[in-house]
């Protein structure tokens, strides 16, 4: 199987344990927390682990105006910043991990 960039990003996103407990924890707050009767502060935390990359995508949402602020447009934004996120995870433990291959001999 040939390597490209769309292996690469699901290997770094889905491919270690660091981004899979990220994208677990995230889906198990947001079943949690959705809907009305949904516990708020599970709904709370699954909005923090999307922090920076939520709250910056949501201002921009928000100064486009009320037609742009759908619940279609924010279960898209949270799932790009969890996906977003578990990719910067995955791209860390790779560098710890190579970093460690380098030091033992």
């Amino acid at each position: 199987m040939r390597s490209g960039p769309v292996r690469t990003f699901a290997v770094l996103t889905f491919g270690n344990w660091l981004s899979g407990t990220y994208l677990g924890l995230a889906a198990l707050l947001l079943l949690a927390g959705a809907g009305d009767g949904g516990d708020q502060t599970a709904g709370i935390f699954a909005l923090l682990l999307a922090v920076p990359t939520g709250a910056l995508l949501l201002s921009v949402v928000n100064s486009l105006g009320a037609w742009a602020q759908t619940g279609a447009v924010i279960w898209f934004i949270l799932a790009f910043s969890y996906l977003f996120h578990a990719y910067l995870l995955g791209l860390i433990a790779r560098a710890v991990r190579r970093k460690g291959e380098r030091v033992s001999l």
